[in-house]
Order: structure tokens, then C-alpha cells, then sequence
């Protein structure tokens, strides 16, 4: 018996690895050279002088980006690409979907949100239009840190483009109104973002263009599969991930 039920252990735990891969190869991306994005890294601000580390020699300035975000990244000191940034931005801002793999503190937020806020200011997306990116992330300290620099970013652009963000421990009902009025980028939680999707009316995901999974792995690995499944069954197909 103790065999049997080792035996039964051993194998849930190799399916949800391969839960895991699947997850990982379902939004790989193989670029020009037939190399996908592998691992990078990150750090907010320009390289200290004589030190490279985890910075490419890429500047964000170099970028095929609007001037009101190129100028927002200048007024935050985001000046030099990091590895990361380096290697997925430019293939985001293309339309691909990309799977990344950093190190914490490479810079994988602002690799994600630069993009995604070109995409906004490109389409012209409004509040009316509802959410054009959400942003999901496996806890509330790591949604509460990816909204700090979207925040500090949209307010340094002066543009139209809204963010937000919903999670639990919060007031469902604010959060509610909010989405109501239009929140064009939202970071979320997954089972706070399930339950609006399931039962917030006005909450407008139909024009939904770009979808970001924030370690994809560890929300499989705290137990948010069954919601990931749900909300993925939800949400637009047609979009970038």
C-alpha cells in the first residue's frame, strides 16, 4: 500500500511538470535566427560606469517606439536595455509572442510593459475601448511591484492610456467600477481577475490584445491551474502572448 500510494505521488508530480512545460512551450516563440528567447536579466536604471552585468549595449532610446514613452523612460533613468529587454522588446513590439526566463532584478517588468504600452498608444486605445493588456501574476506583492513602474511610467508619458489593477484582499467593488469605466492595462491576480471576468458586468476583455503570464511557473505551482484553464477559455483568442 505504501508503495502504490508513493507510486501515485511520484506520478502526480511528473504530470504537473509536464503541466508546467506545456505551459512554457504554449507561448515560446522561435525568432529570425531560429533561436528562442532564452534567459536574460534585468536592472532598473542605466549600467554604474565600467560595470556591464546584467545591461546589453542597447540604449531604449534606439527603440522603434512613440517619443512621449521614449522620453517617459528617459524622465525614470530606464536609459540602458538590460539583456532581457534587449532580446524581447524588439520582437514584442513586432507582434510575436515571446517566452523569457530571467533572473529577478534583470528587468523582465519593463520588457513586458514597454511594449504593451506602445501597443496602447499605437492603437489609439481608450478607456471606452475596455482592457487592451492585462498583466497576470502569480501574488499580490508581486502585482503590487509590476503596477509601481506601470504607474510610474503612464504618469511620466502624459497620455490617455488607464491602468489598474485587481486582486484579492482588495474591495471587489471598486475594483468593479473601475473596470467599468475602462482600465486599458490591468495587472491581476488570477483568482481575483476569474472572478471578474465570470461576474463583473461592464468589465469590457472583448478587444484584448496582448496577454502577459508574470512566472507562468509558480502560478501552475500555487495551485491557480484550474483558474489559469478558465480564464484562458474566457479571454480573445486572437492576441499576443
Amino acid at each position: 500500500k505504501e508503495r502504490r500510494e508513493e507510486e501515485m505521488k511520484q506520478q502526480r508530480k511528473e504530470e504537473k511538470e509536464d503541466k508546467i512545460s506545456a505551459v512554457r512551450e504554449s507561448v515560446a516563440v522561435t525568432t529570425a535566427d531560429g533561436n528562442g528567447v532564452d534567459k536574460g536579466a534585468e536592472a532598473p536604471t542605466e549600467a554604474p560606469s565600467g560595470k556591464k552585468g546584467f545591461f546589453s549595449d542597447k540604449k531604449f532610446t534606439d527603440l522603434q517606439i512613440c517619443d512621449p514613452l521614449k522620453e517617459a523612460l528617459t524622465a525614470c533613468n530606464f536609459t540602458t536595455m538590460t539583456d532581457i529587454q534587449a532580446k524581447a522588446i524588439p520582437l514584442m513590439l513586432k507582434g510575436k509572442d515571446v517566452l523569457g526566463a530571467a533572473k529577478t532584478g534583470s528587468g523582465k517588468t519593463l520588457a513586458f510593459l514597454v511594449p504593451a504600452l506602445e501597443l496602447l498608444v499605437a492603437t489609439r486605445f481608450q478607456p471606452k475601448n475596455g482592457t487592451g493588456v492585462m498583466v497576470i501574476s502569480p501574488t499580490r506583492e508581486l502585482a503590487m511591484q509590476i503596477f509601481d513602474v506601470c504607474k510610474r511610467l503612464v504618469d511620466a508619458t502624459k497620455l490617455s492610456q488607464t491602468y489598474g489593477i485587481v486582486m484579492g484582499g482588495v474591495n471587489r467593488k471598486n475594483e468593479a467600477d473601475k473596470l467599468s469605466r475602462g482600465i486599458n492595462i490591468l495587472i491581476a491576480t488570477p483568482g481575483r481577475l476569474l472572478d471578474h471576468l465570470q461576474n463583473t458586468r461592464g468589465f469590457v476583455y472583448a478587444n484584448l490584445m496582448s496577454l502577459v503570464i508574470d512566472e507562468a511557473d509558480r502560478i501552475l505551482q500555487i495551485g491557480f491551474e484550474e483558474d489559469m484553464n478558465q480564464i484562458l477559455k474566457i479571454l480573445p483568442k486572437k492576441r499576443q502572448t
